[in-house]
């Protein structure tokens, strides 16, 4: 019998994560859900705005979503922050500073008993087309951002900003990140929920990104010419980088549970990015 391939192994393993059941996560998945009140049932939308006017740097706080998420630049707007929000529940929107501008849209804590029928839940609230927030955010100020988890697909297109700091708790549900260009270097900070995670790293950019894993699989697409530091320590579903990748500890190979690799004259390079994963029920793959 002829041995099978690793990475075929590693994609059986990988695939074999996705049947995880929903069922069995338990506590954190309930504290989100009772959190934000998910037993309202009466759907309500409203809009908010904060203008630019004097602001030279901004820090957004997005509370928890019950719903889908989409976040992305402003175009042809005077606006430093606009949202479209259709919600259960109640919202707060809060504006402070001048020059140093801080936001936060955010649903109102509840303290609601949730059961324990997870998938139920999801069915009702997470993938209803009528449960949404619309983001948009000025592209001519640096920002900063702190998003808590959602209960939902969450879409964070950041690829037109001008990004200072990203620090993302992980929610329940698909969530998609794209990381623009900068001319210095800036901070992500990816905590893992459940449901896969996709983030795209544009090219040009110089970035140290950290991904503690939750459950579910992590996918980070660079760009081919980028100089790359990868430091895992994996969790259930292992690493996989580019073969062209370089292990320097850990092994000699391009798949593994753990290790360091890197891209060739990563050191000298003007731009790097470095990508930190602290594995957990799901593995890392890094995709050219």
């Amino acid at each position: 019998m002829s041995e099978q391939n690793p990475q075929d192994k590693q994609d059986k393993q990988y695939v074999t994560e996705w049947s995880f059941s929903f069922d069995k996560i338990g506590e954190s998945i309930n504290k989100l859900l009772s959190s934000v009140g998910v037993s309202e049932t009466e759907v309500k939308t409203a809009q908010f705005s904060e203008p630019a006017d004097k602001a030279l740097a901004a820090t957004v706080n997005l509370g928890a979503v019950v719903g889908q998420i989409a976040v992305s630049a402003l175009t042809a707007s005077d606006n430093l922050f606009e949202a479209e929000v259709s919600y259960v529940g109640e919202m707060e929107f809060n504006v402070s500073g001048d020059t140093e501008k801080v936001i936060r849209l955010n649903q109102k804590m509840r303290d609601v008993p949730v059961t324990d029928q997870f998938k139920k839940v999801l069915n009702q609230f997470a993938n209803r087309d009528d449960l949404y927030w619309k983001v948009g955010i000025s592209p001519d100020v640096p920002v900063k951002f702190n998003i808590e988890g959602s209960v939902g697909v969450a879409k964070f297109d950041l690829s037109g900003l001008r990004v200072a700091d990203v620090e993302l708790e992980g929610g329940v549900g698909e969530t998609f990140l794209n990381l623009p260009a900068s001319s210095s270097r800036y901070a992500v900070k990816v905590s893992g929920g459940v449901g896969a995670s996709h983030i795209t790293i544009a090219d040009g950019a110089a970035l140290n990104l950290k991904v503690d894993g939750g459950v579910g699989g992590v996918e980070v697409h660079v760009p081919a010419t980028a100089a790359i530091r990868v430091e895992a320590d994996g969790g259930l579903g292992g690493v996989s980088v580019p073969a062209g990748f370089k292990r320097v500890r850990g092994g000699d190979n391009f798949i593994g549970t753990s290790g360091v690799w890197e891209t060739e004259g990563f050191n000298i390079a003007d731009k790097q990015i470095y990508i930190h994963f602290n594995g957990g029920v799901g593995g890392l793959k890094v995709i050219v």
